[in-house]
């Protein structure tokens, strides 16, 4: 067996091993992800079925709940932070349930695994909010490259939803149209060295690469943080060097057409 092809395999069995799902009370199931939040324990979400075939899925108010156990508090009070919480949640199509404090996506049966994902990186991307400089909490990573990409006038459509290989839409950050007809797809990691954007950009490659004729792109935002080997790693996994890459966002404000060339 090939090497890419032996790691493919052991990168999906770890993927199928990890995401296990319990029947719980009140008639919800325990989806437990492989992905860590903030205290490093995995991230866990709830489904249930509320009529017919469609499905409630919800993270249980514990997102919220761990900001605040750390010091974040996400209300209309601190109005920077409410404001990128807001837009997060709208990138992903999430609804805020302000009573219980949960975040949650309602889907039928056959979209389950799309909602499932959405929520799941709504999630990830809430829990960086914690890192933002609480010096300056003006903007998330994705507002600083849309301001860069804008001002050296490099043409990109933002929130890209793709359907992939097994009906499973992923999400992109940025697409930005190439010369020769492709396009360089691109998503973004506020955290240069966090392993849960890695592996999700890993499986979004394989997901949608068959009917996309793309570039893809890790972009990291590594301002404050060196990329560590291991963050490579673990998006390349089983990659062609000409489909994917990882890049810093260092190296790219120092060359621009990197991104459009």
């Amino acid at each position: 067996m090939a090497q890419a092809e032996n790691l493919k395999n052991i990168y999906f069995d770890w993927l199928k091993k990890e995401l296990i799902f319990t029947d719980v009370e009140d008639g919800y199931v325990s989806i437990s992800t492989p992905f860590i939040d903030n205290n490093y324990d995995n991230i866990e979400l709830f489904a249930r079925f509320i009529s017919g075939n469609r499905i409630e899925i919800t993270d249980f108010g514990e997102t919220l709940f761990n900001l605040e156990e750390s010091g974040l508090n996400i209300n209309k009070r601190s109005k920077t932070i409410y404001r990128l919480f807001e837009s997060i949640l709208s990138d992903f199509g999430i609804e805020y349930i302000k009573n219980n404090k949960s975040l949650s996506i309602t889907t039928d049966i056959q979209h389950f695994p799309t909602a499932k994902n959405r929520l799941l990186q709504a999630v990830m991307r809430v829990n960086d909010l914690l890192y933002l400089n609480k010096e300056n909490v003006n903007s998330t990573f994705n507002d600083i490259m849309t301001d860069f990409l804008i001002e050296h006038r490099i043409l990109f459509s933002p929130n890209i939803e793709i359907v992939g290989k097994n009906g499973i839409s992923s999400h992109f950050d940025f697409a930005i149209p190439l010369p020769e007809g492709k396009e360089r797809l691109i998503k973004t990691a506020a955290r240069p060295n966090d392993v849960n954007q890695a592996k999700i950009f890993n499986f979004d490659v394989r997901e949608t690469s068959n009917s996309r004729d793309a570039k893809y792109v890790l972009l990291l935002n590594d301002s404050n943080n060196t990329i560590r080997d291991t963050m490579k790693t673990n998006a390349l996994v089983g990659l062609d060097d000409y489909l994917a890459e990882v890049k810093g966002f260092e190296e790219i404000q120092k060359e621009p057409h990197l991104l459009a060339s």
